[in-house]
């Protein structure tokens, strides 16, 4: 199950590859998708939280570029550990909280490492200097900075790997970032960079520090 699906183009291919994918989002960005396996796609409930899945359901959950925007990643992991069998694995790639040079969304220097308090002027300042992402071109600077200083507030949720770990060995009782294997087979430019280099161990826990983290929990029970 894809996990933050987005418009099921993951879902689409995993199903071209033969796998059972299903996958789910907090909207229905598939609706006007006309090659999208739509009946495979569900909308999360949010009051109360609620994956639309039984108990005990997948045997893989995943999610790319997702968890930084959850606001409730308790809530999150829990339901994640539900839909799972036993034996069951989520496997989760985000952003890490000191990401560089600047937050990939808003390209916004440094908002990542301060969420979640930065103040209104730093928005302002990025947007008088111009920073604008692909969405922003020819808006104003300050309608630029409201719409930041508000995806900031509301749309964005950078917890630290050490919060992860304590979060998974909470609810999952284990947790692994197995890093060596993102730079062998990664396709970010960190990891294609790294792959060249010795010590990957080193590299591998640089990168989910700056860069991606990638991490592995099991449903034990």
């Amino acid at each position: 199950m894809d996990f933050g699906c987005g418009k099921g183009n993951l879902v689409k291919d995993l199903l071209s590859l033969g796998y059972d994918a299903y996958g789910c989002d907090i909207e229905a960005y598939w609706e006007k998708e006309s090659n999208i396996h739509t009946d495979r796609l569900s909308k999360i409930s949010l009051i109360p939280y609620h994956l639309p899945f039984k108990n005990n359901t997948f045997d893989i959950v995943t999610s790319t570029s997702v968890l930084e925007h959850v606001q409730n990643i308790e809530e999150c992991f829990k339901e994640i550990h539900r839909i799972l069998k036993t034996g069951g694995y989520a496997m989760h790639l985000y952003p890490g909280k000191w990401y560089l040079p600047y937050e990939p969304h808003t390209y916004i220097p440094l908002i990542n490492m301060l969420w979640p308090n930065c103040p209104k002027w730093w928005f302002s300042l990025w947007a008088k200097l111009g920073i604008r992402n692909v969405f922003q071109k020819g808006k104003s600077w300050e309608e630029v900075s409201d719409i930041n200083h508000n995806y900031f507030k509301h749309n964005l949720s950078y917890w630290s790997n050490k919060k992860y770990y304590e979060l998974s060995k909470k609810i999952f009782e284990n947790y692994s970032a197995p890093m060596k294997f993102y730079i062998c087979h990664g396709y970010g430019g960190a990891a294609k960079l790294f792959r060249k280099f010795p010590f990957k161990s080193f590299w591998g826990w640089l990168i989910g520090e700056t860069r991606m983290n990638f991490i592995i929990l099991k449903k034990t029970d």
